[in-house]
């Protein structure tokens, strides 16, 4: 067997860089916060599925009835709806956060007549 000169072929870049968790991509999600930390809470989904989600200054709240809030307003055993980015570590980077309902305030007092 006689083999000619070798050729080189030229080929198209090809990237070998693995495809990596959605950065800064939507997501949604609706649950009750069981933990809360100054700039994290964490959220407890109907599905029983645990997220960690991350605000910050530019995060906005909005209350029950519509009107503006604060990371103040946010306590343990709130419903919140969340919308924001989900991050590359799994989190959750908040850009709105909707407090869907209030929690019901253990061993409240009632008044009698």
């Amino acid at each position: 067997m006689i083999l000619g000169p070798a050729r080189t072929i030229a080929l198209p870049p090809v990237s070998l860089a693995c495809p990596t968790a959605a950065q800064d991509s939507p997501f949604t999600l609706e649950g009750r916060i069981t933990d809360l930390a100054p700039g994290k809470i964490t959220v407890n989904t109907e599905e029983n599925i645990l997220f960690h989600v991350i605000y910050n200054d530019e995060t906005k709240f909005k209350k029950p009835d519509g009107s503006e809030g604060s990371s103040k307003d946010l306590q343990k055993g709130l419903t919140v709806h969340i919308a924001g980015d989900l991050t590359e570590s799994g989190e959750i980077k908040a850009a709105t956060v909707e407090i869907r309902q209030a929690s019901s305030p253990k061993n409240k007092p009632t008044l009698l007549p």
